[in-house]
């Protein structure tokens, strides 16, 4: 590589990571995101999937139902269909913290995800094990929900390698409130 594309490499880097969302530019913002009201009963989840070029590669319907325990624990059951047939679910266990935050876990989460909390935006941050071939990759996700009136979610998330974007998802996500 020579030095002219490694320092247009080394200035993207620089001013792409500037300008990069924070979690207070959602100070005062409303609705607010309250996790233990929004991720409790039925939701319904439609995203599409994005590879490393932006294009279009899958689609997918997502029946999700969240709850929680006595001690504040919550259970989020996630069940997606993709467009090719794949299904695939996930059970995401959020445990609060003392500190306004939330601990994450799922089966295909490497550790903890930590999911923090400001105005109408719930940002998560993990490392996910994705498939690849005949084995899995890990990819660090980071994804931001922003809570909209009428109870939809429009969420949308960057899968990164070596600190690259390799895929992004974009969702929207609906509280199934119960009829009157």
């Amino acid at each position: 590589m020579n030095f002219k594309i490694i320092c247009t490499l080394g200035l993207c880097f620089l001013f792409g990571g500037c300008s990069s969302m924070k979690l207070s530019d959602f100070d005062n913002t409303t609705p607010k995101f309250v996790p233990e009201n929004y991720f409790n009963g039925k939701l319904t989840a439609y995203g599409l999937v994005k590879d490393i070029n932006g294009k279009i590669i899958k689609t997918f319907k997502g029946d999700l139902f969240g709850s929680w325990d006595k001690n504040g624990v919550g259970t989020l059951d996630e069940k997606f269909v993709y467009n090719d047939g794949e299904k695939q679910t996930r059970v995401w266990t959020l445990t609060p913290t003392k500190d306004g935050k939330y601990i994450g876990t799922a089966g295909d989460i490497v550790g903890d995800a930590i999911m923090s909390v400001n105005g109408n935006t719930v940002m998560m941050d993990y490392t996910m094990k994705v498939p690849y071939n005949d084995s899995t990759i890990n990819l660090n996700v980071k994804d931001w929900l922003h809570l909209q009136e009428d109870g939809v979610i429009i969420n949308h998330s960057k899968m990164k390698k070596f600190g690259i974007t390799v895929g992004e998802l974009v969702i929207t996500i609906i509280k199934d409130f119960p009829k009157k």
